[in-house]
């Protein structure tokens, strides 16, 4: 089999803010309240995904290269899931009945309906890992005040299926010192691709050094920027999820009062907001397409 080079020219495009192209993201009730309630778009932790497969390929890459030992490896990796935030997306025209029932646990599920230009939007701060500028991250931000610290990189791209074995991924070492190694975790296996999935991704430290080259008892003296504590949070927000809501679906599962629900809980929470001056979430948007039984 051939080897799979992670390069300027095969890492997965970056997302086109582009109306034509549905986005879901489907989950419990209670993540919803969460969203509502804090208006922001979370980002989880890789610590708490239940697909332990996620950085696989980076650890085979980190173990290729010179003069890093097993360990080093290890502390690398161990430092990446404690770095990385992910908010994962569904593409598709439609509701897909797979994703409700993966991610909705049940009857009480909802589906936030966007689309790719109001998901850009609705995140201020965002760069672009591109092969056209060389590897370089660029990161797209409002002119900063003196002594602001700039905010990390948030890389927003699609998923790229792949059918090789971590084995035979390879990435020049160069581009670990250009921000490329975030790039792995854009890769899946070939078993998910009916996830179409988008990702936001964001990582708590704030410069790009090369991990492999790290080890427990010179980190901090190599490093090029402090790393940011956030106490070991398995979430972290962005954005504004208020002007990303294009419709809350409610599951086809659910009951007949559950989009009755819903609404009072979004009636409840627009109450806070009126008291803070906050806007309001428009409850016209739920929608439920659950068929009535006969």
């Amino acid at each position: 089999m051939k080897h799979y080079e992670i390069n300027p020219e095969n890492i997965p495009p970056d997302l086109e803010p582009n109306e034509n192209i549905t986005l879901w993201r489907y989950m419990p009730f209670s993540s919803l309240c969460d969203i509502l309630w804090n208006d922001c778009i979370p980002l989880i932790s890789i610590r708490n995904f239940p697909d332990k497969s996620e950085g696989v390929i980076l650890r085979e890459i980190l173990s290729k290269l010179p003069n890093v030992c097993v360990d080093q490896v290890e502390y690398a990796m161990q430092k990446y899931r404690e770095s990385v935030y992910i908010s994962s997306w569904h593409i598709s025209k439609n509701e897909n009945a797979a994703m409700w029932d993966r991610y909705t646990h049940g009857g009480e599920g909802v589906a936030i309906k966007t689309n790719a230009k109001l998901l850009l939007d609705c995140i201020p701060h965002r760069s672009i890992i591109s092969g056209n500028e060389g590897g370089l991250i660029m990161p797209i931000l409002p002119k900063l005040k003196e002594g602001t610290i700039q905010p990390r990189e948030v890389i927003i791209k699609p998923i790229k299926y792949i059918d090789n074995n971590p084995s035979d991924f390879e990435m020049q070492e160069e581009y670990f010192y250009k921000g490329y190694d975030k790039i792995c975790f854009f890769y899946k296996f070939v078993d998910f691709k009916d996830e179409s999935e988008v990702r936001i991704l964001t990582s708590t430290f704030l410069d790009q050094y090369g991990y492999a080259m790290m080890n427990p008892e010179n980190y901090y003296k190599h490093s090029t920027g402090d790393p940011i504590s956030f106490e070991n949070s398995l979430t972290k927000n962005i954005g504004s999820a208020n002007t990303l809501i294009e419709q809350i679906v409610i599951s086809p599962h659910a009951h007949n009062n559950f989009i009755y629900t819903v609404e009072q809980i979004i009636d409840v929470i627009n109450k806070c907001r009126a008291s803070s001056k906050s806007e309001l979430i428009k409850c016209d948007v739920v929608e439920s397409r659950r068929k009535e039984w006969v």
